[in-house]
């Protein structure tokens, strides 16, 4: 009886051992299986915050690409916008430069056919520079030596060739119109001071536009706007074989001059170089 239960008490205890095993090895199994899943879930973890960091990047980048294109849209239609402003500025600068060539090309022509009409009624009297439409007298024949007082048969001469001349560029309206300055320069050789020279050729100068303002008097009212007389004295001396023409360089040159003239010239040779 007592054998009995000591081997009852025996297979007990080896019932809840064997029990403990269970527990023990089932929990042993549970802590791999939840370090697995622990491990899992930081592994995935791990993934999914690079996987976000690098949309993150992405989109970054994409925002980034989408600003420089949109920066560049703008600069090129910036860009544009310019190059059509600077087309309507050459356009506009090329009109006023068809505009100024039509200009000088129509003052050009105008002064062209004062020269043509002066060379046709003074031709066989006194020669015409036929580029600039100026004449010149000389001295000898207007005045005596030394003196600024017109001579009587110089009077008759200067008559004739003045009516013309000043008939030639008052009578047209177009052309008196585009006059500017009619001028009446006196001119000397180098004998003598430079003081009496200019004084001098003044003297004469002065002596032919006088004489000229009372030609025609109907137009001496207009003739006053546009008659200037300068002395020059021995500073425009004519020049041949390289020595002075004495005899050549005591004259009294006439000449017109439209209105801005020089700057016509200047801007007429720039444009031929175009």
């Amino acid at each position: 009886m007592r054998k009995r239960k000591k081997k009852n008490l025996e297979a007990e205890n080896n019932f809840w051992i064997s029990y403990a095993d269970l527990m023990a090895g089932l929990l042993f199994v549970f802590i791999l299986v939840v370090g697995a899943v622990i491990m899992k879930y930081s592994y995935v973890t791990s993934e999914l915050l690079e996987q976000k960091q690098s949309i993150e990047k992405l989109e970054k980048q994409a925002k980034q690409k989408q600003e420089a294109a949109e920066k560049l849209q703008k600069e090129l239609e910036q860009q544009k916008k310019e190059a059509e402003e600077q087309k309507k500025e050459a356009d506009k600068v090329k009109d006023e430069l068809d505009h100024t060539k039509e200009t000088i090309y129509k003052l050009t022509s105008i002064k062209t056919n004062v020269i043509k009409k002066l060379r046709e009624k003074l031709g066989d009297k006194i020669a015409i520079d036929p580029k600039s439409g100026s004449l010149s007298i000389a001295g000898n024949i207007l005045f005596d030596q030394n003196k600024h007082t017109l001579k009587d048969n110089a009077r008759r001469r200067l008559t004739s060739i003045l009516s013309e001349y000043i008939k030639v560029l008052m009578e047209d309206k177009e052309i008196r119109e585009n006059l500017d300055r009619i001028i009446i320069e006196g001119h000397t050789n180098s004998d003598g001071t430079y003081v009496h020279n200019l004084e001098l050729s003044q003297k004469r100068a002065l002596e032919v536009m006088k004489f000229l303002l009372t030609l025609q008097p109907e137009l001496e009212s207009h003739l006053k706007g546009y008659v200037a007389a300068s002395g020059r004295s021995e500073t425009d001396l004519v020049i041949k074989s390289g020595k002075e023409d004495k005899f050549a360089s005591r004259r009294i040159e006439i000449k017109f001059r439209l209105k801005n003239d020089e700057a016509m010239n200047e801007i007429s040779k720039l444009l031929e170089t175009k």
